[in-house]
């Protein structure tokens, strides 16, 4: 990975940002306790360290790493509000984890399988089991096409609604399960098959269970559990530091030289230099150089990426576009592009469920120049415009 990418000291931070970052570090064995507590000194606005906190997702984990220092110096106040919010964590995953412990009955019932997907598939191992530490916004499902009427038939019979007729995402109160046939988001833009190519047979093939004693709930194998949290994270252009936690948790032991070789296999090589890029810079990844050399060089424009997301200027669209230089030919490029900004009119129909089949595109013009104007504004603003 050769270029002139960022350095970490280019970078520059809100304190309740660094502070955070600080912790992650220290959660993922990155950073040292004595570097949390220099950037705690001062001083620090603890109402918004945690409002932040909760909107990045790691309100467990930073909790957890100032109670070890809640008797130094008194550097850290009463937790109460912390703890607090963490049990709120852990007390709605608890209850999607029953459901989801519920829905496995059905499935050892009728001899079906599913792959457990994101959060909810690192919860054990990479969070140690604990509850608290990694929200479960909902359930990640990867379902057989043949299998998905039998997992909604019982979703439905439990009081679960799909936002839309045709959507797979179903909620009942403060627990929803999303389920998937694919996991690069293809459903959305048809296209972004053709840029990562992971094969679905491997997919299932490689999958191992949760599980020792039940076959019917299974993880991805470790290669396509990285490479599919490396697309995922993408998508969403890192605009949540969790996701960088996820990240950075399942990359610091990578199976390097197979991860690499699958990752070119299936087209996701250049996500991947994405992530190490960016965890490198925020969190201080170590990744071996003879692995760096074999990652791709970045161009302006991921340039430019890498630094919007090390800055943590939470814009969520352009990871979307940078999907494109993964798709080889100018053509395959415009093709992905066009199909993005105006998605076919099905995907738009589940999107905009309540919006008539005749408004679909106009309301989609609408909803491009809006967030055209949101993100432009950010941006402006942040620059001090």
């Amino acid at each position: 990975m050769t270029g002139a990418v960022l350095r970490s000291e280019d970078i520059a931070l809100s304190r309740e940002i660094r502070v955070l970052v600080g912790a992650i570090r220290w959660f993922v064995d990155a950073g040292t306790e004595d570097e949390l507590v220099e950037l705690l000194r001062g001083g620090l606005d603890w109402p918004a360290l945690l409002a932040q906190a909760e909107r990045e997702g790691i309100t467990g984990l930073v909790a957890q790493a100032l109670e070890g220092l809640a008797q130094r110096e008194d550097l850290v106040p009463a937790l109460d509000r912390w703890h607090a919010a963490t049990r709120a964590v852990a007390a709605s995953n608890m209850s999607a984890l029953s459901e989801l412990a519920a829905l496995r009955g059905m499935l050892r019932r009728e001899g079906r399988r599913v792959i457990l997907l994101k959060g909810a598939a690192l919860l054990q191992d990479e969070y140690r089991g604990h509850v608290g530490l990694r929200p479960l916004g909902d359930i990640d499902l990867l379902v057989r096409p043949s299998d998905v009427r039998s997992v909604t038939g019982w979703l439905r019979s439990r009081g679960y609604e799909p936002v839309s007729p045709s959507s797979p995402f179903f909620s009942r109160g403060v627990v929803s399960f999303d389920l998937h046939t694919e996991i690069v988001g293809s459903d959305w833009v048809g296209r972004k098959a053709r840029a990562f190519r992971l094969d679905p047979a491997a997919l299932w093939r490689e999958a191992t269970p949760l599980e020792p004693d039940d076959p019917t709930t299974l993880v991805l194998g470790p290669v396509h559990l990285r490479l599919q949290l490396v697309v995922h994270a993408l998508k969403h252009s890192y605009s949540r530091l969790i996701w960088l936690v996820d990240l950075a948790l399942v990359l610091r032991d990578a199976p390097w030289p197979t991860l690499l070789e699958q990752a070119r296999a299936s087209g996701t090589l250049r996500p991947l230099a994405y992530a190490v890029s960016v965890l490198d810079l925020l969190l201080g990844l170590e990744v071996p150089a003879a692995v760096r050399e074999e990652l791709p060089p970045f161009g302006p424009l991921e340039r430019a990426f890498v630094r919007l997301v090390a800055e943590r200027r939470r814009a969520e669209t352009p990871g979307e576009l940078l999907v494109a230089l993964s798709i080889p030919g100018a053509m395959g490029k415009a093709a992905y592009l066009a199909e993005l900004v105006f998605p076919r009119r099905e995907a738009l129909a589940r999107h905009y469920p309540l919006t008539p089949f005749w408004l679909l595109y106009p309301r989609r013009v609408l909803r491009l120049v809006s967030l055209g104007l949101r993100e432009g504004c950010k941006l402006w603003y942040r620059r001090g415009g």
